[in-house]
């Protein structure tokens, strides 16, 4: 019995499948397949989070027909059967169980991630929708097609039997075609499909009959239901409750899944972001789980971070597994940690959802951990001692340097890291003192505790001069002194200074964030970037009691990348409690000593803010990197990256951090950041 963990890490029995813990690697997206086979990048970053000890479970993420998403992997195709059977081996070897988690979509048969559905989409009846950018109307699904969904999750499961994985979850959840079914805001069929419970279950039951037929008596079989749907209109726990209460007691399931939000209307609750609370689901699922009787109940709980959370709810009854999708991405040995006592050593996801942010362009990576979706070329075992250890200098404690300082010691070279503040986390570190990002600070917590435990050498509060960083003799030098708020206002928008931006009363960000400007009255708040800062500190300034204005030539306060990463609603909400008022499509003319002259950037009319105290340009940021190019030729190697190399998202920082790194000491290593971004053969890794 394991010590601190005695549920998590008992055995359990799933129908015909025997488990060796309670952790399951959640099903998710995961763009990594080759065509609509899972490749051995698929293969690798599954098994990442399986091996020494990790997750008992893998449930895999496929659609039920090759036109359901096109990122996806599906089984359907015949051809597919030994991708499949290669990644359920890879599975078995590393000690774990894999089951494949069915769906078909019901709204773009066709590329989701196109933005434009390939054919006329179909739902249970004539619906209108609006997700991804793409608006329309879906058709009523003939009993054709009902009877063709069938088979596409019956043949799914045929193949994935042959591949030799261990069992089929049925989605139902999250707008999938048969939660369409399942709910009165979508179904409004008048024959045996619609209408009562009954009858607009009556999709999952026949899958559940179809998938169970083909799966064998060697699978394990179930669905993964929401608890409530969280919209007006849908159905809610009483609902869920009769659902799972009818197929468990038909027999027609080993195992029920819980999640929680109906998908496009209540997304921000299917995936938590980081303004969620951790643990959100488990009132929803205790309302659910009774209905189950013996049969097991899988839940992800929402945002579990801790093995703590994952033990106490396994051994109060409100669930018997739990898993995690987005904590087992930033941390894949999460489970390992925590079976042998080092769980100081595991990152904590901070909730950015840049994991989710980019799925559609198959972009996608994880702000922490830079190896994830990687795993193939830079997991865990990667970590070899480089060809020839030499001393190397991180200039500068954001995420970029962090991570350098972080993988170069690792790989047994002498670290010291220079930063100019008091405090680590550079960027981020500030970020996390915008309204509800505090959890930003479990990452800055978890590299400085790498750090120390690595034994690097860490000087902080004051500038690294180019003097003092040669006399340290290092061979290589990585600066990655990240980026400062223009103070001119210069900004994407419009490359030219702000007339009167030099004025006393205009300020920047991180003047703010630091406490070295207070402003109060009447402020305005210009920003360019539509990233969480500018909204971040309009928010943070309304709740401390200013009459805030924002401006920006966007038209919401948020990116593309805010709507995708599902926190766009959340900060619009938050602007709106802390009484922001939001000006879109406006940009400063000037500034004067108590006005703004501002422009609608569409119509060109022009007008006035009166009787403003303070102004807060949060416009754009600016590389600093002087120091960089004081050291040009001075030393062996000497990269510069992060935000000093230029300003992009956050997540390219750790991924710049950890790449160089693994350069340094290496036989025929190049130079600097030209040799390998400009080299006429590309890239020297990826």
């Amino acid at each position: 019995m394991h010590p601190r963990y005695p549920n998590v890490f008992s055995p359990v029995r799933v129908g015909p499948v025997e488990l060796s813990n309670r952790y399951y690697f959640a099903p998710h997206a995961i763009p990594l397949n080759v065509g609509s086979a899972p490749s051995d990048d698929f293969v690798a970053y599954c098994t990442e989070r399986v091996k020494d000890g990790g997750c008992g479970l893998v449930i895999l993420s496929c659609t039920a027909h090759q036109r359901g998403r096109s990122f996806q992997p599906s089984p359907y195709p015949k051809k597919n059967i030994a991708a499949f059977a290669a990644l359920a081996d890879a599975v078995h070897r590393a000690g774990g169980k894999i089951f494949g988690e069915i769906w078909y979509h019901w709204m773009t048969p066709g590329h989701w991630q196109s933005m434009a559905p390939q054919a006329p989409s179909f739902g249970p009846s004539v619906s209108q929708f609006a997700f991804n950018g793409i608006s329309g109307s879906t058709r009523a699904a003939t009993r054709g097609e009902i009877a063709m969904i069938v088979d596409a999750y019956h043949q799914s499961t045929v193949h994935l039997r042959e591949a030799g994985f261990d069992g089929i979850e049925v989605h139902a959840a999250h707008a999938t075609i048969i939660e369409q079914f399942l709910s009165p805001y979508y179904n409004r069929r008048t024959d045996e499909y619609g209408g009562p419970l009954e009858n607009r279950m009556r999709l999952l039951v026949e899958v559940l009959q179809s998938v169970r037929d083909a799966a064998g008596s060697g699978m394990a079989v179930g669905p993964r239901i929401n608890c409530d749907e969280l919209i007006e209109g849908g159905y809610a726990s009483s609902d869920a409750y009769d659902v799972v209460r009818s197929i468990c007691t038909q027999g027609l399931v080993d195992f029920v899944d819980l999640d929680v939000g109906m998908e496009p209307l209540q997304l921000k609750y299917g995936m938590p972001t980081v303004f969620t609370e951790e643990f959100s689901y488990r009132p929803f699922v205790e309302k659910v789980r009774g209905a189950a009787g013996e049969v097991p109940v899988l839940t992800v709980l929402g945002r579990v971070t801790k093995m703590n959370d994952a033990e106490a709810a396994i051994a109060s009854g409100v669930c018997d597994l739990v898993g995690s999708a987005r904590q087992l991405i930033a941390e894949p040995q999460f489970v390992k940690h925590a079976r042998e006592g080092t769980e100081d050593q595991a990152r904590t996801c901070i909730a950015c959802n840049w994991c989710l942010g980019g799925i559609n362009y198959r972009v996608i990576g994880c702000t922490i951990n830079p190896a994830s979706f990687r795993e193939r070329l830079w997991g865990e075992s990667t970590f070899t001692a480089a060809a020839r250890p030499v001393k190397v200098v991180v200039i500068g404690g954001g995420p970029a340097g962090l991570e350098a300082a972080r993988v170069a010691a690792l790989r047994g070279h002498d670290v010291t890291l220079l930063e100019a503040r008091e405090e680590l986390g550079g960027a981020l570190e500030l970020w996390s003192r915008l309204p509800g990002r505090d959890f930003y600070r479990h990452a800055i917590d978890w590299w400085t505790r790498e750090l120390v435990r690595l034994g690097v050498v860490i000087r902080r509060g004051k500038p690294a001069a180019a003097q003092e960083v040669l006399a340290l003799a290092p061979d290589a030098v990585i600066v990655a002194t990240g980026a400062s708020y223009s103070q001119t206002g210069r900004s994407a928008f419009l490359d030219q200074d702000i007339p009167g931006a030099d004025k006393p009363h205009v300020c920047c960000p991180e003047d703010i964030l630091e406490g070295r400007v207070q402003p109060s009255g009447k402020l305005v708040v210009v920003d360019a970037e539509a990233t969480h800062t500018g909204s971040g500190v309009a928010e943070l300034l309304g709740r401390r009691g200013a009459e805030v204005i924002m401006l920006s030539p966007n038209y919401a306060p948020y990116s593309h990348r805010e709507v995708m990463s599902l926190e766009g609603d959340s900060i619009a909400q938050r602007m709106a409690e802390a009484n922001v008022v939001f000006q879109a499509t406006t940009w400063v003319r000037g500034i004067g000593d108590h006005d703004l002259q501002i422009v609608d950037v569409n119509s060109g009319r022009e007008s006035v803010i009166p009787g403003v105290d303070a102004v807060v340009l949060a416009t754009g940021r600016i590389p600093v990197d002087a120091i960089a190019r004081e050291l040009e030729g001075k030393v062996a190697q000497l990269f510069t990256i992060g935000d000093a190399l230029g300003v992009r998202p956050l997540a390219t920082a750790a991924y710049e951090g950890q790449k160089f790194a693994r350069l340094i000491g290496e036989p025929d290593a190049p130079r600097d950041v030209a040799e390998v971004y400009f080299a006429a053969d590309g890239p020297v890794v990826r």
